[in-house]
């Protein structure tokens, strides 16, 4: 039996569920309902009514999904969110350990270092500490999606504002949200622990230059810190809706907006460039234009990120509110 309101019912409980899980869930769901509106009917046609009887009785999506749920039903994440919540957990934690890993194999010979057990085990604590530090940033994310009642608008009690089964080109390929979270942590981790990894070298006989002035960096660090929540609450969103959405365009536009709060407070300070680094650029290339850039690096770096958040802004928002016409 094909019915609207049937799939879209049956796809309000399965996105709530693992992906291994769905496809079985899928046909068990269509097969139940199936046999209990022949039972209700018997042997007449099922009118509208008789589905809406039905799927009353069966409980509102997210309390279906929990009865499916391997993993038990008392989480600090509910079923709604657990599934995308493991997942964006794994992503940034191995995110978090290979930046770091990188980081510190690359500091270990570009830096001045102490005794080899020193470094290591100041390594070791750094690791642990930013390992603790990414997963509690993600269960606070999810923590805040699951208290603001986001997950339990989306399909609520009624039948009728059950989401419908999206367009395929609405859908969000998985792979980009993924990327976007790794981008977002490895980008965090370099320029928190190691910026001076991004250095020149402009003679044999001179050492490599940092291209930032670390101190400054990490005097900033809660502007890369903020970057990088945001990035993972609006990335994880993404993963969590699978397509563009109204809702996804409102979280887009407001994560872009804090973004770009952040972005004039980083880029409007003057120091974030070595000055040893210009001064090395310009007696080595000698020219007025790549000194003039540098001088002014800051707002032109400032118009580029500004101009990216404006753009994923606006395809954003053209996508969610065409798709969820």
């Amino acid at each position: 039996m094909k019915n609207e309101l049937i799939d879209r019912y049956v796809y309000a409980v399965t996105r709530r569920l693992p992906a291994r899980l769905r496809n079985d869930i899928d046909k068990e769901l269509h097969s139940l309902i199936e046999d209990m509106l022949e039972a209700r009917c018997d042997g007449l046609m099922p009118e509208d009514r008789d589905v809406r009887v039905i799927l009353t009785e069966l409980g509102t999506p997210s309390e279906l999904a929990m009865r499916y749920m391997p993993e038990g039903r008392d989480h600090l994440i509910g079923p709604a969110y657990y599934s995308p919540y493991k997942m964006v957990t794994g992503i940034v934690l191995a995110s978090v350990a290979f930046g770091l890993v990188l980081s510190g194999f690359i500091s270990f010979f570009t830096d001045n270092h102490e005794a080899l057990y020193i470094t290591l085990f100041s390594w070791i604590g750094t690791l642990i500490t930013g390992l603790i530090a990414a997963f509690g940033a993600v269960t606070f994310i999810f923590a805040v999606f699951e208290r603001k009642n986001v997950a339990l608008n989306f399909g609520g009690s009624e039948l009728d504002s059950l989401p419908p089964v999206p367009e395929r080109k609405s859908v969000i390929p998985k792979g980009e949200p993924i990327a976007g979270i790794i981008f977002s942590v490895i980008f965090c981790v370099i320029f928190l622990a190691a910026p001076q990894i991004i250095c020149a070298k402009f003679s044999a006989d001179q050492p490599f230059i940092p291209v930032f002035n670390v101190d400054r960096i990490h005097q900033l660090w809660y502007v890369f810190a903020g970057f990088t929540i945001l990035g993972i609450m609006n990335e994880s969103f993404k993963l969590y809706e699978g397509r563009y959405t109204k809702r996804l365009a409102i979280v887009t536009v407001v994560s872009g907006v804090l973004s770009a709060a952040l972005t004039l407070i980083l880029l409007s300070d003057q120091q974030i460039l070595n000055s040893a680094f210009i001064a090395a650029v310009s007696s080595s290339l000698s020219n007025a234009a790549v000194t003039g850039f540098l001088t002014h690096f800051n707002l032109y770096f400032m118009a580029i990120i500004l101009f990216a958040l404006l753009l994923e802004m606006g395809v954003t928002l053209f996508k969610g509110f065409w798709y969820d016409r």
